[in-house]
């Protein structure tokens, strides 16, 4: 593999690295078919695949386009959801369950198309700085992303310690029970050669 391979290989996984931050669903949409409509004499439409591609806090930036390849590919999960017809609502922590934010305020959130805490803590500045203390949301929804991680690490961490003192207890009791069955067996020696 050439440099040229790594850097392409390098460029393509950035490329893409703010997607996640989007909200992105696709759908079929009725397609008017001209060529069908005119053979046919009345209207023919077909399903297409469609995509639409919301950028969270901005409710004016919106594409909607048919599906390609490069769609696919960017939103590989949602396309995934969409073709096993599940629900495609973004990944993260739904806005109504971080009890930070009032009823207005997920209201007022999910109006520009900001439906979960992580696209809100990836909201860029400009659309924060159209929402009232939109920085300061977004700072904090930030901090409590990091601090959900330490704590999942932390439980986690205290999970597998106290797992693993069961399992010294349960080994002690093991190695307590051969001990006990060894001392036995001696006795049992020491006494047939007497």
């Amino acid at each position: 593999m050439g440099i040229e391979a790594v850097i392409d290989e390098h460029t393509f996984d950035n490329r893409f690295a703010a997607d996640s931050k989007l909200y992105v669903v696709f759908f079929m949409q009725a397609v008017k078919n001209g060529g069908k409509s005119e053979l046919e004499g009345r209207p023919i439409f077909d399903d297409v695949p469609h995509v639409t591609i919301h950028i969270p806090g901005d409710k004016n930036n919106v594409v909607t386009e048919p599906v390609t390849e490069e769609h696919k590919q960017r939103f590989p999960v949602q396309w995934d959801k969409f073709q096993k017809q599940m629900s495609q609502s973004p990944e993260g922590t739904p806005l109504e369950q971080w009890p930070l934010l009032t009823t207005g305020q997920v209201h007022e959130l999910k109006a520009v198309n900001v439906m979960t805490v992580e696209q809100l803590a990836g909201m860029s500045d400009t659309n924060a700085s159209r929402f009232m203390g939109g920085y300061e949301l977004r700072r904090k929804a930030d901090t409590f992303l990091k601090v959900s991680k330490d704590t999942a690490e932390a439980q986690r961490l205290a999970t597998l310690n106290d797992e693993l003192q069961a399992r010294l207890v349960a080994q002690d009791e093991v190695i307590r029970q051969m001990a006990a069955r060894l001392e036995a067996v001696e006795a049992t020696q020491t006494a047939k050669r007497k």
